[in-house]
C-alpha cells in the first residue's frame, strides 16, 4: 500500500512538473508584441500601379478617387471609397491588394486578411501573386497567425521571389 502510494506522488509531481514546464515553455508561443514590431520594419505601402498605368484611362472613377486618398496616406477615406466601387474583373486582384491594404492600416487586420487572399487568387501574374503572399504574410503575422504566415514564407523563398532575402529575414527572426 505505500510503495503504491509513493508511486502516485511521484505521478503527481512529474504530471505538475510537465505542465509548469508547457505553460512556460511553449515553442509556438510568441510575444505579440515582438511580432508587431516586425510587422511594422517589413510593411512598406505597395505604390499605385492601379490607377498611374497608362491602361487605367477612367478619369471619373471612384478607384482614382480612392487612389488619390490611398496615396496620401487617408486610409480610412480610400477605404470607404473603395467600398462603394465594383472593379471589373480584369482589376479584382489590385482592388483588393489595395482595399487590404487600407484594412491592414486601420487595424482591421482580418478583414486584410481576407482581401489578401482574394487578391493572390484574383492575380494571373507570378509578381502580382508574389505580392499579395508577401502582404498576406504580414497580415497573418499581425493576426498572430505565425505558423501560416511561416507556410506563405517558406513558398516566397522557395519560389526565388522579389520577396525572397525579406521573407528569409523575416523568418529567421520568427
Amino acid at each position: 500500500m505505500r510503495k503504491a502510494l509513493n508511486f502516485l506522488i511521484i505521478l503527481l509531481i512529474i504530471t505538475l512538473l510537465g505542465g509548469v514546464f508547457w505553460f512556460v515553455y511553449t515553442p509556438d508561443k510568441y510575444n505579440p508584441s515582438d511580432i508587431y514590431n516586425l510587422v511594422e520594419q517589413n510593411f512598406k505601402v505597395y505604390p499605385n500601379e492601379y490607377t498611374s498605368s497608362l491602361k487605367f484611362t477612367d478619369s471619373t472613377s471612384l478607384a482614382l478617387t480612392a487612389m488619390k486618398f490611398y496615396t496620401l496616406g487617408n486610409y480610412k477615406m480610400a477605404m470607404e471609397t473603395f467600398q462603394k466601387y465594383e472593379p471589373e474583373p480584369k482589376d479584382d486582384g489590385y482592388y483588393n491588394l489595395y482595399l487590404g491594404i487600407c484594412y491592414f492600416k486601420i487595424g482591421y487586420n482580418s478583414i486584410a486578411v481576407g482581401h489578401f487572399e482574394e487578391s493572390m487568387s484574383s492575380f494571373k501574374m507570378f509578381n502580382d501573386k508574389c505580392v499579395a503572399k508577401w502582404y498576406l504574410c504580414l497580415g497573418l503575422l499581425k493576426s498572430n497567425r505565425v505558423k501560416e504566415a511561416k507556410v506563405l514564407l517558406k513558398e516566397l523563398v522557395n519560389q526565388n521571389t522579389l520577396y525572397e532575402k525579406k521573407a528569409k529575414e523575416l523568418l529567421k527572426a520568427l
